[in-house]
């Protein structure tokens, strides 16, 4: 089973990287099908772990447009993933990922 923080880790060094996630990334990490990966995104999305890096219609910044395929939009971690990430490492214990080793200016 794939884990919100496993997947927050995976976005978090990325988005450090300078780089996007979208679901096929996600997907193809994990090994999921596309339709899972949507939905890991979907459900960070919603919480404002991450968000779409374009611009995005009033009413619809956390959540996709009816009708509006998940597969093109790309992603980034946010203040608020990082905050997320830090509880786990406070709270789960230590699982070899420090966020200070991804993120150095965050010391």
């Amino acid at each position: 089973m794939v884990r919100q923080r496993k997947v927050l880790t995976f976005i978090a060094k990325r988005t450090a990287a300078g780089g996007v996630v979208t679901a096929k990334d996600i997907a193809d990490e994990f090994w999921l099908s596309t339709d899972s990966a949507c939905g890991h995104l979907r459900r960070l999305w919603r919480e404002r772990l991450v968000e779409e890096i374009l611009p995005r219609p009033q009413g619809f910044r956390h959540r996709p447009e009816p009708g509006e395929p998940m597969l093109s939009l790309r992603f980034v971690l946010t203040r608020r993933g990082t905050a997320r990430l830090r509880w786990y490492e406070r709270h789960d214990g230590d699982d070899g990922f420090s966020l200070e080793n991804v993120f150095p200016l965050l010391k």
